[in-house]
């Protein structure tokens, strides 16, 4: 490419098909996006964050500052790769940060038993993204479902509603372990027998439902399934009742 003109016009003759909508993603997705796009579609190994700002705009619509992007990709560890090119720092995607565009993709996918690490990591991936205080709501809960809570790196604080836990007095150790190691506070709470059954996460935006148990996932057929803001102020008010008048662990 010999100049921004003629990077805009390469993306706007690109093929995007397969990718999730650009205007449906965050600004830190929407960067993933233009980076994925420019190295599989363009021929644009690399980008900086001058070309990703340009191409949003001019190309897409979509205005976010260079200052923005360039403070994004700078904070992150392992999604983006940190190059140099002509004495300007450039980023180029990696597979972490194609994954978890992948997840993105569609509200729904389907987690098959004989590709289960590949639905694994899809939903480690789309864990990943969640922000805020997160909401989980799971029945049945054991170490294996701190490991896949561990994924949820931009979360502020997690809220575990269970009813069931395998081994009460390891699974406390290991919550406190969590807690130390992530940097992340960690409430549980037991509910009244026979009040929870289906399982979920309420993030800041929107809602994950999950076809089984986290510490199940990838073990047998589940759906993973994106909900809107409609549904999750519902769940969430629900989700709040249960939560005050369930036990602490």
């Amino acid at each position: 490419m010999t100049g921004n003109g003629s990077l805009v016009e390469a993306f706007r003759r690109a093929d995007v098909g397969g990718l999730p909508e650009l205007d449906e993603l965050d600004h830190r997705q929407q960067a993933f996006w233009v980076l994925r796009v420019g190295r599989e579609r363009v021929g644009a190994e690399t980008m900086t964050p001058t070309e990703i700002s340009t191409v949003l705009r001019d190309a897409y619509g979509i205005l976010v500052s260079r200052q923005r992007i360039e403070a994004t990709l700078a904070a992150e560890r392992g999604s983006v790769a940190k190059r140099r090119t002509g004495g300007r720092r450039a980023y180029q995607l990696m597979a972490s940060g194609s994954e978890e565009l992948d997840a993105a993709s569609g509200g729904v996918f389907f987690i098959e038993p004989t590709r289960g690490f590949t639905g694994l990591r899809e939903t480690q991936a789309l864990l990943a993204t969640l922000q805020g205080g997160l909401r989980v709501c799971d029945p049945y809960a054991d170490a294996r479902t701190l490991d896949m809570l561990a994924e949820c790196g931009q979360a502020d604080s997690i809220r575990l509603l269970t009813q069931n836990v395998k081994s009460p007095t390891g699974f406390q150790q290991t919550v406190k372990a969590f807690e130390q190691q992530r940097g992340v506070p960690l409430d549980v709470r037991k509910a009244p027998s026979g009040v929870l059954h289906d399982r979920y996460a309420i993030h800041d935006t929107g809602m994950l439902l999950f076809g089984t148990s986290l510490n199940g996932l990838g073990l047998k057929q589940s759906f993973v399934v994106a909900l809107g803001e409609d549904i999750r102020a519902t769940v969430l008010a629900a989700f709040e009742a249960t939560w005050g008048s369930a036990n602490p662990l």
